[in-house]
């Protein structure tokens, strides 16, 4: 029995099976672009073993005061004051006068400390100041006598006081030079609260006694050091309030008043005087290193 044989080739059949294969391609094609095109929720993480790329910019450390005393940054690196422009004005005697004059010369303090203390990361502010006529209590307590001082400073709320009917008649008179000595010297405590000096030395004295033979000593270094300090500033100020004038304030610090040496907490006339010239002649903080120096030397 004969059996008839199936078509071979068929076009029919051939272009049925190229247009099922098109198709097919299409549709994976499709597929494709919509998954790719699908965004997925999530956090970007690093491959397993891949290494982070640090960023670039790193925030400076905030400037923050140096509880040190004899190594403190200040003292161990000499550094100048700038020099200075003092648009002081006319020097007088009256409440007023005197007034305008420290607020004026505290300006000219501001503008010669505050590059040095930015420059070291330390931080920096102006003192408030107190141009009263007479002192008052205040948060360091009970304001100090006119036979004990015609100024001060107090570290807890950072303010210069400036009595100007004391400093008229119990202190610097008519003599400029001395006002400004004055001034120069609480400033520079203000200097030693800011840099973190003065709180390290106090607590030294509380730990000692204040009216210790070891109390007294390191408040005699505190006090001489601020004359090193108001030095350093005349030497920086000369060239726009008159060579003369620094000169004299320099000066005035040899007319200290010798205190008794069971009360002496500022040190002798001689040394009061070689601290200040040391600021004023060598003019560098490490000049004003009173903390390393010989108990001889702050007598």
């Amino acid at each position: 029995m004969h059996t008839p044989e199936e078509p071979k080739n068929n076009p029919i059949v051939l272009v049925g099976v190229f247009s099922m294969i098109v198709l097919c391609v299409l549709g994976l094609g499709g597929v494709t672009q919509l998954e790719t095109s699908r965004q997925i929720s999530g956090r970007a993480v690093a491959a397993p073993g891949a290494t982070a790329v640090p960023s670039a910019q790193t925030e400076a450390p905030r400037p923050r005061a140096v509880h040190r005393l004899a190594d403190h940054p200040l003292l161990t690196t000499p550094v100048r004051l700038p020099a200075v422009a003092c648009p002081l004005p006319g020097f007088g005697v009256s409440d007023a006068e005197l007034s305008a004059y420290y607020k004026a010369g505290v300006a000219c303090l501001d503008q010669a400390w505050r590059p040095v203390l930015e420059q070291a990361n330390l931080p920096f502010d102006s003192p408030a100041l107190d141009t009263s006529p007479d002192l008052s209590e205040g948060p360091c307590g009970s304001a100090p006598a006119e036979s004990e001082a015609v100024a001060y400073y107090c570290g807890r709320n950072r303010t210069i006081y400036m009595p100007t009917r004391r400093l008229r008649d119990n202190g610097g008179g008519e003599r400029a030079g001395s006002h400004l000595a004055t001034l120069a010297h609480e400033y520079g405590h203000h200097v030693q609260a800011l840099t973190g000096m003065l709180r390290a030395a106090d607590s030294k004295i509380v730990d000692a006694g204040e009216q210790s033979p070891a109390g007294l000593e390191m408040s005699r270094r505190i006090e001489l050091q601020a004359n090193c300090f108001a030095g350093m500033f005349l030497v920086a100020a000369s060239g726009s309030i008159g060579t003369g004038l620094a000169q004299e304030a320099a000066e005035d610090f040899r007319y200290a008043v010798e205190e008794p040496p069971e009360k002496n907490a500022h040190g002798s006339p001689d040394n009061q005087a070689k601290w200040a010239t040391q600021g004023f002649v060598v003019g560098e903080t490490t000049s004003c290193n009173t903390y390393a120096a010989s108990a001889d030397a702050v007598g």
